[in-house]
């Protein structure tokens, strides 16, 4: 009978599952739209689809290595930004996810197939977990089924999901991690908390630490109910027995956990602070929005998502009035949801302490999928108090999104708001007929007349969320078979048919997407990923480019000829007409010293003659600390005269530079220190003087923006809002300047701006126009003209070319080269600078010092040295040797439970 349930309740999981997905998405295959979120922002293609393409490709390759009898762990890639240790800066997004391991079946053309499948596949065993755990909790089978419809088909995977393929998994693993709690209190094998614990560590660790929280209070809220003596012992014996549990769980990932962690901790991305007052409360819409998209089809900010399906509703207002002493724990739970979603302070302490995000409501999702498991039965019993109150509550409701959706307020405008009361009446009304009927959930008509109700309850969201005549989510996605051809566009393929032996790096310039050198396997100074190392991401910062829009994401060096020659770009591909802000497009930016090899439509290929190679060398050096005093400009002349190091060399005949300003760079600050954009006026204009022979920049110092004043934007319903950003046009050359502000979650402390004047006319003077893209105050310290003689630029490229590394060869953990040193010497590798890089020249270990901001310098005895520098993940052999320990351990562990089991039921 038990086993028969287990197949109904599966099976009609499965049925409903696969009829939900079909209506729910119907939109994405009627307008042909894949998973891939990138056609708005770039996340999904950038990120995650570049990254499991990569994954798999690398997983075949690893797996054919192996095959041949030479295995091979490649551990670095310089495709992964300016280079970047692939374990800890792709655990985020691929590996480590046992799921994820199917990528290695798919081709990179295939990719997209397997990532819409595997979508729908986390969906679906999110689904499956929930459903083992309720069975546990002896949740009947219909009840059980609706609430893991309500938990898969929620606005949590509708959104986030959707976006952020590996948001889900948390969703899977919760119902695992509570399960497996069960488990232990009642005395069972442990091995369900076990598991579940080393696979959501391996998986992400970011959603390690929210499941941590969640699992600590469901286990602290779980003990009561089955402790009733002995409290205070039994609590203690609790705590060490589920510590070591969870303890062995972590060890028996940290082959991958560990190393990810310390790449985390290494990670420029955060650490910036947030206001204070942005926790306090959230805008007022959000308020509204939160209320209205409970069970609406819209959104609500900070990440927050709900978007349960109608019958949800009657659900949370039966259980507010039920008086079942059972009922109020579940109540007691819901309700403190709530006050958690609607307090920012529980968001930025759920969310690591980094910035207020409630990326956690997978829990609040499960809390209601379980209440609608638990009430559902009894929704066919309800008292005349609980049938009245449930009526009022539908009426308040319903009321209450007319009045917000009639305010005025375009942007608390519902589509769909009305549909969705609509459905939650239905539900009521039939609810109401069949317990008028006696009818219960084993009658048939009741289940049939259900599930037509969920299909249309989730159709109407997935029109109301997805199509274009409803918020168009869908707009946000990319084309079906788009994703990998995007990949591959004419200035990526022109940049991976260069013929070119040499070790180089490359740049796209107008290419929107970041991580385009992942699946091409090409060395770029673009990237976006979220763990990037802080050295990289300060050193980015430092340059005062325009092409940095977060700590995290960043887009070449706004052409500037010393730095792409520095980091050893060889070859660029300049899009013409490329889009720079909505609706606005630029012509291309091609720095001078550059040749052109190739045109193919509006693209043309450039080589930089002028590029370096991946190792030169200096005579003298610059202290950190004199090179933090300096702007952009002065950073980039400054890594062309000497080498900047993070402490004084041992060498003492390399000859320190105290000298902290070159006398060659002209700054004139020009006499404007305020700017206004009121109505009427959203530009302004500023005149510079055009000197050819010269680089010519504009520098913004604490360049700030203030908004509208409060009473002008209802200050109290959308809060503070942050600025589109300002664009600089000059000589038809687009730019944009993207302007943080301390109330942005991404904000990372910068105010410093640069933007390069190109010179493109033959007039003495020429205008540079500044687009305010929202309106409000733009204040800033100081406007400087700085201009650099562009011959001192290329004497200096010349000198570092002269003293440049020989016969340099680079493959995945392995870097080698020859210098020929005519005295002592400093070299300067452009490899991002890592803790796990050791350096041997003429096989004698060496000391790695951190070279300008973010590479590597080594010292160069006067004469010919063989440098060698092999890359190892740090923490992943210690990580190893603890995983091995923990898996022998376990299967100790597993050994003598089950000799002690046996013996146990021998005695009975």
């Amino acid at each position: 009978m038990i086993k028969e349930q287990r197949k109904y309740c599966y099976g009609v999981y499965t049925l409903m599952f696969l009829l939900m997905c079909i209506v729910a998405f119907l939109p994405f295959f009627t307008e042909g739209k894949s998973f891939v979120w990138g056609a708005g922002v770039e996340d999904g293609l950038s990120q995650h689809f570049s990254a499991l393409a990569y994954y798999g490709e690398a997983l075949r390759e690893f797996f054919r290595n192996l095959l041949a009898g030479h295995p091979k762990l490649v551990m670095w890639d310089m495709s992964l930004g300016y280079g970047a240790d692939i374990l800890s800066t792709l655990n985020y997004y691929a590996i480590g996810d046992p799921l994820n391991l199917l990528y290695g079946f798919v081709s990179p053309k295939n990719t997209e197939t397997m990532y819409d499948f595997m979508i729908l596949l986390r969906m679906y065993l999110a689904g499956i977990t929930f459903i083992m755990y309720a069975r546990k909790m002896k949740k009947r089978s219909y009840g059980t089924v609706i609430g893991a419809l309500v938990y898969v088909f929620s606005g949590f995977c509708f959104r986030l999901g959707l976006r952020h393929p590996f948001f889900i998994n948390p969703m899977i693993y919760f119902p695992l991690l509570c399960l497996g709690i069960e488990k232990i209190y009642q005395r069972e094998r442990p091995y369900v908390f076990i598991f579940a614990v080393c696979v959501s560590a391996m998986s992400n660790y970011y959603f390690l630490y929210m499941l941590t929280i969640f699992v600590v209070i469901y286990a602290w809220i779980r003990f009561y109910k089955y402790t009733e003596e002995n409290k205070m012992k039994n609590f203690f014996l609790t705590i060490l027995k589920f510590g070591i549990y969870y303890t062995l769980g972590i060890a028996m990932a940290a082959v991958i956990l560990l190393p990810s962690v310390i790449g985390f901790l290494g990670n420029g991305r955060y650490g910036n602070g947030v206001d204070w007052k942005s926790l306090i409360v959230y805008p007022g819409k959000y308020y509204l929005l939160f209320i209205e998209n409970f069970i609406g089809y819209g959104n609500m900010g900070s990440n927050t998502n709900a978007g349960y399906l109608p019958i949800v509703g009657i659900v949370v207002l039966f259980t507010l009035f039920s008086q079942r002493m059972k009922h109020k724990k579940y109540r007691a739970a819901f309700i403190a949801s709530i006050i958690a979603l609607i307090l920012p302070i529980f968001g930025y302490a759920f969310n690591g302490f980094s910035y207020a995000n409630n990326r956690w409501a997978f829990a609040l999702s499960f809390i209601v999928a379980l209440l609608t498991a638990e009430m559902y039965p009894r929704l066919f019993v309800m008292s005349k108090r609980q049938q009245i109150g449930i009526g009022a509550g539908i009426i308040i409701y319903t009321v209450f999104c007319i009045i917000v959706n009639a305010s005025g307020e375009e942007i608390l405008k519902n589509k769909g708001i009305m549909a969705a009361c609509g459905l939650i009446v239905v539900f009521y009304i039939l609810l109401l007929i069949f317990q008028r009927l006696g009818y219960d959930t084993q009658k048939r008509i009741v289940r049939v007349s259900m599930a037509i109700l969920l299909l249309i309850s989730v159709g109407v969201h997935g029109y109301y969320r997805f199509d274009p005549k409803g918020y168009a989510y869908t707009q946000e996605f990319m084309d079906q078979g788009q994703a990998y051809r995007t990949l591959k566009e004419d200035n990526i393929r022109m940049l991976s048919k260069v013929n070119d032996p040499s070790v180089y790096r490359v740049h796209a310039e107008g290419y929107r997407y970041k991580n385009y050198g992942l699946i091409n396997h090409l060395n770029t100074i673009s990237g976006y990923y979220s763990i990037t190392a802080k050295c990289v991401t300060d050193t980015i910062k430092g340059y005062d480019t325009l092409g940095m829009q977060y700590a995290d994401k960043y887009k070449g060096v706004d052409q500037r000829l010393g730095l792409l020659s520095l980091a050893g770009v060889k070859y660029i591909t300049v899009a013409h007409n490329s889009q720079v802000a909505k609706d606005v497009s630029s012509k291309g930016d091609v720095p001078y010293g550059v040749e052109k090899k190739s045109k193919k439509r509006n693209i043309t290929l450039y080589k930089n003659k002028y590029a370096l190679p991946f190792a030169y060398a200096y005579d003298s050096y610059m202290t950190e600390q004199q090179y933090e005093q300096l702007n952009g400009i002065g950073k980039e002349q400054a890594m062309l005269a000497q080498i900047i190091l993070n402490q004084h060399p041992t060498d003492k005949e390399i000859q320190h530079n105290e000298q902290r300003n070159d006398p060659d760079i002209q700054t004139i600050s020009l006499p404007e220190t305020r700017i206004s954009s009121p109505k009427g006026k959203k530009y302004a204009d500023i005149t510079v003087p055009v000197e050819k022979d010269k680089e010519t920049y504009l520098y913004f110092k604490n360049l700030v923006y203030h908004g509208k004043k409060n009473g002008d934007d209802n200050f109290i319903l959308t809060g503070r809002k942050g600025t589109k950003g300002i664009l600089v046009t000059q000589n038809n050359v687009q730019q944009k300047i993207h302007i943080q502000s301390t109330f942005n979650p991404y904000y990372f402390g910068r105010k410093d701006y640069i933007v390069k004047i190109n010179h493109q006319t033959s007039k003495a003077k020429e205008k540079v126009r500044l687009n305010f893209l929202s309106p409000g105050e733009y204040e800033f310290d100081d406007i400087s003209l700085i201009t650099v003689p562009k011959k001192d630029v290329l004497a200096r490229l010349k000198e570092r070319k002269e003293n440049s590394m020989k016969q340099i060869q680079y493959e995945g953990n392995h870097f080698r080269g020859v210098y020929h040193a005519k005295k002592d010497q400093i070299l300067c590798v452009t490899i991002p600078y890592s803790k796990g890089w050791k350096a041997t020249v003429n096989g004698n270990r060496t000391k790695i010092y951190k070279a300008n901001g973010m590479f590597m310098g080594i010292i160069m005895k006067k004469g010919t040295q063989s440098v060698k520098l092999d890359y190892e993940t740090p923490g992943l052999k210690i990580g190893a040797w603890i995983s091995l320990v923990a898996w022998i351990g376990l299967g100790i562990y597993g050994l003598y439970f089950e000799k002690y089991r046996k013996k146990l039921l021998n005695q009975r």
